[in-house]
């Protein structure tokens, strides 16, 4: 059973920032666990943002970003990284390591937080408890991120993230067709994220 220590919560989540993802297949500059939660917290709020003035939904984006924040809690409360092949690699196996940062998330809060933020904090760290819309767009967004970084592995020659970034192309395709609002993103602000610092700079014609 995991024991985080009171008032340890915060000293836990800044620990995202020594935990490296894609660490068997990344060749660029890593990419830490802090700066995925940064970009999956900064692409869900944009499409929250979306959704509620474009097509009327009744999203908080500012608790969908901090959910988005939080997401991967477990990760710097002790379990790291797992690489998806591993994780998914048989249900019993995902079933285990779900549970796992089930029990990681609940210690993360319920020890590591004074008992007057508890309540307040559960629906934003422990994932079994966040609610299902915000989960949707927060995981959508993931997705983006994960793919925004393989496309750059890619453009930039790693052979590595061939496979990675067709299966997370297809996982967002199939997000723009459930979101009306993951479509828009995808389409209105995504391209640019490709773009070199030239073509960003570059006037429109």
């Amino acid at each position: 059973m995991f024991h985080h220590k009171k008032g340890s919560f915060s000293a836990w989540m800044l620990r995202l920032r020594k935990i490296i993802r894609w660490p068997l297949m990344t060749t660029r500059e890593p990419e830490t666990c802090a700066q995925h939660s940064f970009e999956v917290a900064l692409i869900s709020h944009q499409i929250a943002l979306i959704g509620q003035i474009k097509f009327n939904r009744d999203y908080d984006p500012a608790s969908i970003a901090l959910a988005a924040l939080y997401h991967e809690a477990s990760e710097s409360g002790g379990v790291g990284d797992i690489p998806s092949p591993l994780k998914y690699y048989n249900p019993e196996l995902t079933k285990q390591i779900k549970k796992i940062e089930n029990e990681v998330e609940h210690s993360m809060v319920y020890k590591g937080l004074p008992d007057y933020l508890q309540k307040t904090m559960a629906p934003l760290v422990i994932q079994l408890k966040v609610d299902k819309q915000t989960k949707a767009i927060v995981k959508a967004a993931d997705d983006l991120a994960a793919f925004h970084y393989s496309l750059s592995e890619v453009n930039g020659g790693n052979r590595e993230f061939t496979d990675a970034a067709k299966l997370l192309e297809k996982r967002v395709k199939e997000h723009c067709q459930q979101w009306e609002e993951v479509n828009e993103y995808y389409h209105s602000q995504f391209p640019a994220c490709m773009q070199t610092l030239d073509e960003l700079s570059r006037p429109h014609d």
